[in-house]
């Protein structure tokens, strides 16, 4: 069963980061209106994966205790946001982190569409820049997942109790 439960975390952290880069690299977010909403679905695959792998181990055990489902959801999502961040820090810090410039672009356009005064526009991209190559999204993007991954833990671990109790009466 680890072997699973490293299964699902990496899955977890690959799609997550190849999703955000693909929503990134081709602009959808940036450039349609439901592009907004595309990126939000990002916010599903960690769920889906402990969800998955709660089911798995399940089917083997029988009834989850709490304890195993805080422990697989935590490793997933320990497993995926280690992933993910590492990846953004070493891509962005590393290499040429072109694609930032997808959101630089994009905030001076709507910056300006507002009615910003180029002053303005440059102190926010200078801000964007700063908070980018800081530590603070990548630390932030870290605990924020693995909140989720404790959160879904005691959500699937009361979903299973209660449909298992009902499988059985």
């Amino acid at each position: 069963m680890k072997r699973n439960l490293v299964l699902y975390g990496l899955l977890a952290g690959i799609f997550l980061t190849a999703y955000v880069n693909l929503l990134d690299y081709s602009k959808i977010i940036y450039q349609t209106t439901w592009g907004m909403y595309a990126g939000y679905l990002a916010i599903l695959i960690l769920p889906l994966c402990i969800y998955f792998a709660l089911n798995e181990l399940r089917k083997k055990q029988g009834e989850l205790l709490f304890k195993q489902s805080l422990m697989v959801s935590m490793l997933i999502a320990l497993m995926a946001s280690t992933i993910y961040s590492a990846y953004t820090f070493i891509d962005i810090h590393f290499f040429d982190a072109a694609h930032l410039h997808n959101l630089f672009d994009f905030t001076a356009q709507k910056l300006k569409a507002e009615g910003k005064s180029i002053t303005e526009v440059q102190e926010r991209l200078e801000s964007l820049h700063k908070h980018y190559f800081s530590y603070k999204p990548y630390t932030y993007t870290f605990i924020w997942y693995v909140g989720m991954g404790l959160l879904y833990g005691i959500l699937f671990f009361f979903i299973y109790k209660f449909r298992y109790r009902k499988q059985v009466s």
